[in-house]
């Protein structure tokens, strides 16, 4: 990633698909999960496995995120200069997962901490406008005709109860995590089956694309979000007393 990922000039991750090039917001989790851990594993010389994290998360905001909405578009277009139109769950999911996950292991004196955790929180309370009065949010989170979205569901719910365990969230903000939970319980059906899973889905202009966008029982994009959310409520519980 270091050295063959495609970039943009600014060093910001970007796909040669579906144009040449785009910024997907699910790539902020998909680069961070390794790089995170890279800083962690490698000593001293983490600070350049930190500092590039840092970079993605700043500069994906800066292309990404909507001010007025509070949360992400799924997609930047180099070429158009312009983001995508899709306000999409997974792709939020991903990119607060991959904050969240980059405060777990970046160091407490690293200079740029106290930005990336305002950021996170900013993005963490937008998209907490879009909950859904049962717990959950939907498929395109500005879109509630669209249906109730587990694998976001559950990455907001995993986020929000693991940042405030953590202390990167003020406690008060608790009740959206466990109201996440609740909402992620109709969804598991006795037997452990998992439903209302977006399957794998690429950046599209055309809203009914993900409007559209099939939910497979079990998809195994939700099934271990769904567990860590269930551990994290739990911590969250235990923590409370």
């Amino acid at each position: 990633m270091l050295n063959r990922q495609n970039r943009l000039e600014d060093g910001t991750f970007v796909r040669s698909f579906p144009h040449k090039w785009t910024l997907w917001a699910d790539d902020l989790y998909m680069g961070l999960a390794f790089i995170s851990r890279m800083g962690r594993l490698s000593g001293e010389d983490g600070k350049k496995y930190f500092n590039d994290a840092a970079r993605q998360v700043i500069n994906f905001h800066k292309y990404l995120f909507n001010e007025n909405m509070g949360i992400m578009h799924h997609c930047w277009y180099s070429d158009l200069n312009r983001k995508g139109i899709a306000l999409w769950g997974r792709a939020n999911g991903w990119a607060i997962l991959a904050q969240v996950d980059l405060l777990d292991y970046l160091p407490e004196n690293h200079p740029q901490r106290d930005t990336l955790l305002t950021l996170f929180q900013k993005h963490i309370l937008g998209v907490a406008c879009y909950q859904g009065a049962n717990g959950l949010w939907h498929q395109l989170l500005n879109k509630p005709d669209s249906y109730e979205e587990t694998s976001c569901s559950a990455m907001f719910t995993y986020a929000v109860a693991r940042a405030v365990n953590q202390g990167y969230l003020d406690a008060r903000y608790k009740s959206i995590a466990e109201r996440g939970w609740e909402g992620i319980q109709t969804k598991v059906h006795a037997d452990g089956q998992i439903e209302g899973v977006c399957t794998g889905t690429v950046v599209s202009e055309d809203l009914v694309h993900y409007y559209r966008r099939p939910a497979p029982l079990n998809d195994i994009h939700g099934i271990g979000f769904v567990i860590l959310a269930g551990i994290e409520v739990q911590k969250l519980a235990q923590n409370s007393k």
